[in-house]
């Protein structure tokens, strides 16, 4: 199966992406009042692909402080807006705009994505948040439906007891989910066979894909999006080569902390693009998540640049401890059900949710990874990863 234009070659698809990525800044700097005053002076239609490189970035502060200016369009032709808090008590909410049509390319997206995991008939069961109309839930399952997959949706997990029962209700054929939840339904029912598990919504470890293949038998699959992206961006194929990009919609850069372009190959930022949003384009927007560009052709005959497994985020990785390098490390520990991390005074406390036999394994796992501390390991039996709340590291 062929998807996201992989049946163009490298130079097509660059022929592609110029005249798409022109016509879009054209729609945003003639629409949006932000994207007028960013792209004031711009020469269009652009005459080489690479002249992408001398656009300003764009971020998250943007959408949180320019808000509505951002949008290309009037309230009444948006079909949805998800507002994102942010992390701390104050400061401006960030506000994702989608038209109809946005929502439709990334339903088409999971369609064919997901035919590298399901086919017609298949029962797949989907873990995932955003269950309310056009939610990311909701785009999945349209998307099922259309290649005659047949999807239940039950939700981000918040009771692994029902969720349990839920699994056991059907024989699935295909699991899609939050990583953590996905590996903590296989701890409490390693005797479930599905064929294979989407990993989407959260960093993916290593560890994590390592116990759910292990317990279930089964073949896991990376994914990768964002809100801003309507959800869908890239996801991995049979081959396990790297994620295919939805290359109809987005341009993927990798920056370097000065803000050049890396190579592929390089670790850096990934940076996004699109080409046919409507109501909120992204122009070179930054993620503030770390990953490369994996060039030559796949494995599975498409000769197009793959997004490599992306590493977490950079905030989070430039910091000694944190949550992606802990979740490495422990979420390979079975007697680990769930976590959570406090750094104070060079203290290192770990609170285990699980099996107290698996203390002594945990600790030594974390004196490895950073001798520079004191490591604790106490019960953390009042917390459980529930819904959208995610495991957390606070640092005093």
């Amino acid at each position: 199966m062929k998807a996201f234009n992989e049946n163009l070659t490298p130079a097509q698809l660059n022929e592609y992406r110029l005249k798409m990525l022109s016509a879009q800044l054209l729609y945003a700097a003639e629409h949006s009042p932000f994207y007028n005053e960013l792209l004031c002076g711009l020469d269009l239609p652009l005459t080489d692909i690479n002249q992408l490189q001398s656009l300003p970035f764009t971020s998250a502060d943007d959408i949180r402080s320019r808000g509505f200016a951002l949008s290309c369009l009037p309230q009444r032709e948006i079909k949805r807006i998800v507002t994102l808090k942010t992390s701390g008590t104050t400061g401006s909410s960030k506000r994702i705009l989608f038209t109809a049509g946005d929502i439709e390319r990334t339903v088409e997206f999971f369609c064919l994505g997901m035919q590298y995991m399901c086919s017609a008939g298949d029962t797949v069961g989907i873990f995932m948040p955003g269950l309310t109309d056009d939610g990311i839930g909701d785009q999945l399952a349209r998307g099922l439906r259309r290649m005659g997959a047949v999807p239940m949706i039950y939700g981000a997990v918040a009771d692994i007891a029902d969720a349990v029962a839920f699994l056991k209700s059907t024989n699935f054929h295909t699991l899609v989910g939050i990583p953590s939840q996905m590996r903590a339904l296989a701890l409490a029912c390693p005797e479930l066979r599905p064929k294979n598990v989407l990993l989407s919504a959260d960093y993916v470890a290593q560890s994590v894909k390592n116990t759910i293949s292990r317990l279930w038998h089964t073949e896991c699959f990376e994914h990768y999006g964002l809100t801003e992206t309507c959800y869908g961006c890239a996801v991995e194929c049979p081959e396990h080569t790297g994620m295919h990009i939805r290359n109809d919609e987005f341009i993927i850069e990798i920056a370097a902390p000065d803000g050049s372009v890396l190579p592929d190959g390089q670790h850096g930022e990934i940076v996004i693009t699109s080409l046919r949003r409507q109501a909120m384009p992204l122009i070179r927007y930054r993620t503030g998540d770390m990953g490369r560009i994996l060039s030559g052709p796949c494995r599975c005959g498409c000769c197009l640049p793959r997004l490599d497994h992306v590493s977490g985020r950079i905030s989070e990785l430039n910091r000694r401890p944190n949550i992606h390098s802990l979740d490495e490390a422990l979420l390979g520990i079975d007697g680990v059900g769930d976590y959570t991390a406090r750094l104070e005074d060079s203290v290192l406390t770990i609170y285990v949710n699980g099996n107290e036999s698996c203390y002594s394994t945990v600790k030594d796992a974390v004196c490895t990874l950073y001798p520079e501390f004191t490591c604790v390991v106490n019960s953390g039996e009042m917390f459980k990863t529930n819904g959208t709340l995610k495991r957390k590291l606070s640092i005093k």
